[in-house]
């Protein structure tokens, strides 16, 4: 153990103990009254109770609690240095990297021997000098806790790992906003690995806002070069110290003020913005750095850049920002947009993220005729299978034409330059992201249907059709008046008749009837109650979608009207007078088809009929809803039967005919 004093949390404390978290409440509860009591804190930061690590380790060791038994060897790896401010964790971080470097243990070092060690491995101050400097007469006890921390961690690189864990937990720096999930960082990494694969071997790893270290450790791989920009920022500063822990070799970015540098030969750049270093960047900001990246860039050159959907793909910006965003489509070297779904950001899991893929514009096609590929994964979860789709419709649109043409694409369309600059919709408008039968070819879709039909005997026939309908967002379609939205009503619960009958008043409509339909008309309010108590009370009308985005989003449609819908679900109304081919059969099976936790429902895409195919299928669908209404009474009927005869015979008060004949007997 070392006279290091160090703090730990309850859930620093769980993790040392290898339990959840809450185990560790029931310890400290329990065993107050016995002759070994749990730790008390020492302290109390944000409301939240530290403890003496070395005590909670002694503590773990006598009582056996857990399921560590090196838990008082391992405490300093869950532990973090009394005043852990912002300077304790650059200093720390620094004699981390310094402890790499020398490859030796600190804590035999005086203060003066520390920092001449520090001069020696950084005479330029280009990434820890400064900061073990800074550390003054604490700088020998925390050499101590650093190698307590390394031995504890198995290595500098995990306990470097830890160190930014716990900042993050603790938002010592403010930037946590800006912490990619891992499906993010598989995403990009997998990404660039794939665009690599088309460059020469000598290519570089560029990251020119100098901090997107969390990036460049997940994509890093054997002896790949690192370039990244010479910023003396404290971000920039932790990054290289960072890349010098893992092994990583770097050469210096020469940015100049301007913000403009120059990159020769071979590279993908890298880039997530708002920056670590910068997180309150404008979307004009973030467009002009991006456009130095695009004005430095050789045609053997390619980048992925990250950032917020509002900046890179939807509408809404600024005059001067939609400039940027308009000059940097028509350089076309503005390969690929895709719009990714929430929780990409740990700090902010609605936030919508965008991806662009840059590389040389297509200089065998036309000004007029160039393109870019487009996709909307915003109802997709980035799973493994995704990814792995995803990054090959990404590299496909690197190719010739021929080689996009020959590509089959899962999640993209070919959008031409010309058609996203003159629009006013978001770039990815309107592109399917969810396989469904729409991508089969049509004459074998329509072969499937008859088949089908002819099975059911039902009164349909189909042929191809030679135009396809569009799509749109919801949000989309409330802006134009296609849609309406109503929200749900407030309800008294003491208003609420449960089991009601169809007599006892107006039917309810909550969440659990819209997950469930087939407890539509088990909820009910009395007409009059809800006339006096509910004077602004809104009703349904038929045809209305109601619709509720938990525990994950359902749809129904209410063919009656005159219900009330219960908040949180809500209504949404097709305009009839200007329905634009939309449907409200359609409208709830694309609701019913979002994943669970898609709870961004103004972004769900909703599919729309062509409007002379918009009363055809409307009555082909209710002639298929009165079928399958039969066959479920039939289905009832037959469980029925099922139930009374076996009941008769067993009873002995029935009796089958010997010689009646049933069907599918043998």
């Amino acid at each position: 153990m070392t006279d290091t004093a160090l703090l730990m949390t309850m859930s620093d404390i769980a993790g040392l103990a290898h339990v959840q978290r809450p185990v560790v409440s029931v310890w400290r509860s329990r065993s107050a009254a016995t002759n070994t009591p749990f730790p008390t804190p020492v302290s109390r930061q944000r409301g939240v109770d530290l403890f003496n690590a070395d005590q909670v380790g002694s503590w773990l060791s006598a009582t056996g609690r857990g399921n560590n038994r090196d838990a008082a060897a391992d405490a300093a790896a869950y532990a973090v240095p009394d005043a852990h401010d912002e300077q304790t964790f650059r200093g720390v971080t620094a004699l981390l990297a310094l402890r790499a470097a020398c490859d030796h243990a600190l804590s035999t070092l005086t203060e003066a021997e520390l920092v001449d060690l520090a001069d020696e491995h950084d005479p330029d101050d280009d990434l820890l000098l400064r900061e073990i400097e800074a550390l003054g007469d604490t700088l020998p006890t925390l050499a101590v806790y650093v190698d307590a921390l390394v031995e504890a961690a198995f290595g500098p690189a995990p306990a470097f790992e830890r160190m930014l864990t716990d900042r993050f937990k603790r938002n010592l720096a403010g930037e946590g906003d800006l912490t990619l999930s891992r499906a993010a960082l598989d995403l990009m990494a997998e990404t660039v690995a794939a665009l690599r694969l088309t460059q020469p071997a000598d290519s570089v790893l560029v990251d020119p806002t100098g901090s997107a270290s969390d990036l460049l450790i997940a994509i890093h791989q054997g002896e790949v070069p690192v370039m990244t920009a010479n910023i003396d920022s404290p971000t920039a500063r932790l990054q290289r110290r960072r890349l010098m822990v893992h092994g990583v070799v770097r050469t210096e970015l020469q940015v100049l003020p301007s913000g403009a540098f120059s990159v020769t030969g071979a590279a993908v750049h890298v880039a997530q913005y708002p920056s670590a270093a910068r997180p309150t960047m404008t979307p004009v900001q973030i467009l002009s750095d991006i456009e130095q990246i695009v004005l430095q860039m050789t045609d053997e050159q390619l980048a992925v850049v990250l950032a917020p959907s509002a900046v890179l793909s939807d509408t809404g910006l600024s005059r001067e920002a939609d400039e940027l965003r308009s000059s940097l489509l028509r350089s076309g070297r503005v390969r690929a947009v895709v719009r990714l779904p929430a929780g990409l950001l740990t700090g902010k899991p609605q936030q919508l993220q965008a991806l662009w893929v840059l590389g040389a514009a297509h200089a065998e096609v036309a000004l007029a005729d160039r393109y870019a590929m487009v996709a909307d994964l915003v109802a997709t979860p980035l799973g493994g299978a995704a990814i792995d789709d995803l990054v090959s419709d990404l590299a496909a649109s690197l190719g010739s034409q021929s080689t996009v043409r020959a590509h089959a694409f899962r999640f993209a369309r070919l959008v031409l330059t010309r058609s996203l600059l003159a629009s006013r919709r978001p770039l990815v408008a309107g592109v399917h992201t969810v396989p469904s039968a729409a991508d089969q070819p049509a004459a074998a879709l329509a072969v499937t249907i008859d088949r089908l039909a002819a099975l059911l005997d039902a009164d349909l026939a189909v042929e191809p059709a030679s135009d396809k309908p569009a799509s749109s967002t919801v949000h989309e379609l409330l802006t134009a008046g296609h849609l309406h939205y109503i929200p749900g009503n407030r309800i008294a619960a003491d208003d609420v008749i449960e089991g009601a009958t169809d007599a006892a008043g107006i039917r309810l409509i909550g969440p659990a009837e819209v997950a469930n339909p087939s407890q539509l008309g088990h909820r009910r309010i009395d007409r009059l109650r809800f006339a006096a108590a509910y004077s602004s009370g809104r009703v349904t009308e038929p045809g209305d979608v109601v619709f509720a985005t938990s525990p994950r989003p359902a749809a129904v449609v209410d063919t009656e009207g005159t219900s009330v819908v219960l908040f949180p679900a809500r209504i949404l109304r097709i305009e009839q007078a200007d329905p634009n081919g939309l449907l409200d059969a359609v409208l709830a099976a694309d609701i019913q088809s979002m994943p669970p936790g898609h709870r961004r429902w103004r972004s769900w895409p909703v599919r729309q009929v062509a409007l002379n195919q918009r009363a055809a299928l409307a009555d082909a669908l209710t002639s298929l809803r009165w079928e399958q209404k039969q066959a479920l009474d039939r289905l009832g009927q037959l469980d029925e039967l099922t139930d009374l005869l076996m009941a008769g015979v067993t009873a002995g008060t029935i009796t089958i005919a010997s010689d009646a004949l049933l069907k599918g007997t043998t």
